[in-house]
């Protein structure tokens, strides 16, 4: 399973964002697949909540999520 550790990113709005790392690693390593995604609680989660539910339309699901201590770990499919 690919995974895509944010924990290191600044969590911020722009370039650096979960959702902007969330669209170029969903376009480098494809659909149909799941995939496990690592973020801290707070801003970097809303941020991979709020950009699942924009891309429901697209296929895109969050299958787990799974709190331990201070990260979030999503297990998504991508279509």
């Amino acid at each position: 399973m690919n995974e895509l550790d944010l924990t290191k990113s600044s969590g911020g709005c722009g370039a650096n964002s979960p959702s902007v790392s969330l669209m170029k690693f969903w376009l480098e390593v494809g659909g149909n697949q799941e995939v496990k995604i690592i973020v801290t609680q707070g801003v970097q989660a809303d941020q991979v909540d709020m950009w699942a539910a924009a891309m429901q339309d697209k296929g895109v699901k969050i299958l787990n999520k799974e709190i331990k201590e201070d990260r979030v770990i999503y297990t998504v499919y991508l279509p």
